[in-house]
């Protein structure tokens, strides 16, 4: 069942298996997976069935860093959550992202890509994917890369017939949850608001938060100030080594038409560095991503290089006039590297509700810069020596100025601040997800990640919500023996 508001009464009476805090597509994942499986299920999403400026402006808070974006429009507060915005581009982690690479960085995953990929099927048909192609060298430093895409799937529109219709999932709107209520090491109970500010209670065997990666370490934060730090028990991580993957224009390319890159249906044609480059670079992963230009664009590139290389500009032109040639912006979407002081914290301001609002402290460093840096050279560098074209590289890349304030800057990508560890010195949640010191809390989406990678996380986020779905049923399992 879907409902639009909290009936006052109607849930103090239920004990649910489990109570999903977030309908977004780690929510709804396990939502669909564990109703499937005959678990009663009770699914909170805060936001109504659509957007609403009034739901929308509890998402507001502060950027605190020199980087600014707004908290408040770079996720969403309604039924089918991020995928409400999600352009559909999907990647898989690569094998290496879940290892150490760097001494002194900690990219380490407790689990490696073996414990996903059993999900991996699934949460391809989930997003409406086909199969991965496999990666194609580039020389013996790079790969040339595929990106699919998902139509893509609105988890909203493809799976709220199936939430109407499922007896054991209670889906309920316009339930933003307050608190948690810790007893003996578990929580026993959410403390729930509508939009009238009626207050209503909801009691479940396990509970899972799923609301994404500011909210997940916000409620958190707010719950465990509540309950005497029994929530989060060891809190040294709590909130930390938020991550983002940084989005920005590193340079241009000039190609010769032989040269092997594969554009796909957006123009686009896909590089990253192998893992063995990485290791050498003592740098972090990177997706490069040349868009092809237009001839017109492409003249005027040219015009624009004389200026600084005429010898290079004549060499380009001549290859445009014989139509040998294309021009190719350069971007890059890169792994940052996990930091401390990268943060959310709880602000002085507060919602409606009372709840203190999200304060993001982040930052990119000169490691930051180096990881791109390095895999954009290596491109650079091949290209010339094959001879399929040219690079030219903004000075800013090499270390000559600030990181550009006016540019694509992030990818909506939130992870990070309650990680994944073995250890509650370094992390929030355990291999499986549960918060450390706690029975029955878990937490999902891609606020657990260690590490973020270069592969956008929503495929992983699915992967990671089936994974989770079938350790929940497990216990499940376990508990009706005994």
């Amino acid at each position: 069942m879907l409902a639009e508001h909290i009936t006052r009464g109607a849930l103090e009476s239920r004990l649910f298996d489990v109570c999903l805090i977030g309908a977004g597509p780690a929510g709804i994942t396990l939502a669909t997976e564990l109703g499937a499986r005959g678990q009663s299920v009770l699914l909170l999403e805060a936001g109504g069935a659509s957007y609403e400026e009034s739901s929308q402006a509890m998402y507001e808070g502060e950027v605190v860093g020199a980087l600014k974006f707004a908290l408040d429009t770079s996720r969403l507060r309604y039924l089918g959550g991020a995928s409400n915005h999600w352009g559909g581009f999907c990647q898989a982690l690569d094998a290496v992202d879940f290892e150490s690479k760097v001494a002194g960085v900690d990219t380490e995953w407790p689990i490696r890509r073996r414990h996903l990929d059993p999900y991996l099927a699934r949460a391809e048909a989930i997003v409406e994917i086909p199969a991965f192609t496999p990666d194609r060298p580039y020389g013996e430093q790079l790969r040339l890369t595929t990106m699919r895409f998902s139509p893509p799937v609105n988890f909203a529109t493809k799976y709220r017939g199936m939430l109407e219709k499922m007896p054991n999932v209670a889906t309920i709107l316009q339930a933003c949850v307050l608190n948690l209520h810790e007893r003996d090491g578990a929580i026993v109970s959410v403390e729930i608001t509508d939009p009238d500010n009626g207050r209503h209670t909801a009691r479940a065997r396990r509970f899972v938060l799923c609301a994404g990666g500011i909210e997940n370490s916000r409620m958190l934060l707010w719950a465990n100030q509540q309950n005497g730090g029994r929530v989060v028990r060891d809190p040294r991580a709590l909130g930390r080594y938020w991550l983002e993957h940084p989005h920005f224009t590193i340079g241009e390319a000039f190609l010769d038409d032989r040269a092997p890159f594969v554009f796909d249906k957006w123009s686009i044609a896909w590089a990253s560095p192998t893992a063995q480059a990485i290791r050498d670079a003592r740098a972090l992963n990177a997706g490069l991503r040349l868009t092809r230009r237009n001839r017109e664009s492409s003249r005027q590139m040219i015009a624009d290089l004389s200026c600084v290389a005429p010898e290079l500009g004549q060499w380009a032109m001549a290859k445009l006039k014989r139509r040998l040639f294309c021009g190719a912006m350069l971007r890059a979407s890169w792994e940052q590297a996990p930091r401390a002081w990268n943060r959310v914290t709880l602000s002085t301001d507060r919602d409606r509700h009372g709840t203190p609002r999200a304060e993001l402290h982040w930052r990119l460093d000169d490691f930051d810069r180096h990881t791109v840096a390095s895999a954009a050279t290596l491109l650079a560098e091949a290209i010339l020596r094959r001879g399929d074209g040219r690079v030219r590289l903004d000075p800013w890349v090499l270390g000559r100025g600030s990181f550009p304030a006016d540019d694509e800057i992030k990818g909506n990508h939130h992870m990070g601040g309650t990680r994944m560890s073995s250890s509650s010195a370094t992390g929030v949640v355990d291999a499986d997800c549960k918060v450390h010191g706690l029975s029955n809390l878990y937490v999902a989406g891609s606020s657990v990640f260690p590490s973020g990678g270069a592969a956008n996380p929503t495929l992983t986020i699915v992967q990671l919500a089936l994974r989770l779905a079938d350790r929940l049923g497990e216990r499940a399992s376990a508990a009706s023996v005994l």
